[in-house]
């Protein structure tokens, strides 16, 4: 009995953990018709709520816990940090921002690497050519897009955020028009798809 006992609460442990590792981003797809892209990210670390476009806008939550934005201290980069990311975003209270530099080498130089703990990563040159530069995964979240190998009609799209998948209409379909999304399936607590009839993607 008192194994059991042990059991169920190594269970209820586990689960919390899990639960509680999940919450701490949630990443926000918009879909339209025919395009979907990661539009954002949403942190909650140190009591803060930290929303991050894919652009690079880092936004902090007005009000969180009583304490308005304009109270916590945000610091930047500057000449003493070294020459790379002068005027960025460096801290938001005792949460530290970093940047890819020259020792992660050449390929994604300025991107956003990291918010607290969470981990932002990219293709590079050893991904193969067709994605330098995109988002390859959030924390533990991986990022895929459709390539040669998809066949050639949806090549660039995106394809799957964690185990949300996008599939699209390509040439043997003849109730849609090619590159309509079909189909939108998965389910994760970290994943929010918001459907839009449109969205101009450069000012997410």
């Amino acid at each position: 009995m008192i194994r059991k006992l042990f059991i169920l609460l190594a269970l209820i442990f586990s689960v919390t953990y899990i639960c509680n590792a999940q919450g701490r981003y949630k990443i926000n797809i918009n879909a339209s018709n025919n395009k979907a892209i990661v539009s954002s990210v949403d942190i909650a670390a140190n009591n803060t709520n930290i929303c991050v476009s894919m652009r690079g806008k880092i936004i902090i939550d007005p009000n969180i816990g009583g304490q308005p934005a304009g109270d916590i201290a945000v610091t930047y980069y500057d000449q003493f940090d070294g020459p790379n990311n002068i005027g960025k975003l460096k801290a938001i209270g005792d949460i530290a921002v970093t940047y890819y530099d020259q020792y992660d080498g050449p390929d994604n130089i300025g991107k956003l690497k990291s918010i607290d703990k969470l981990i932002f990563t990219y293709y590079d040159r050893f991904d193969g050519p067709d994605n330098p530069g995109r988002l390859k995964a959030i924390g533990n979240t991986k990022i895929t897009y459709y390539d040669k190998y998809d066949g050639f009609d949806n090549i660039g799209k995106l394809k799957a955020v964690g185990n949300v998948t996008i599939t699209y209409y390509d040439r043997f379909d003849t109730s849609e028009a090619m590159g309509v999304i079909k189909q939108i399936n998965g389910n994760s607590p970290n994943i929010n798809v918001y459907r839009l009839q449109g969205f101009n993607a450069d000012n997410n």
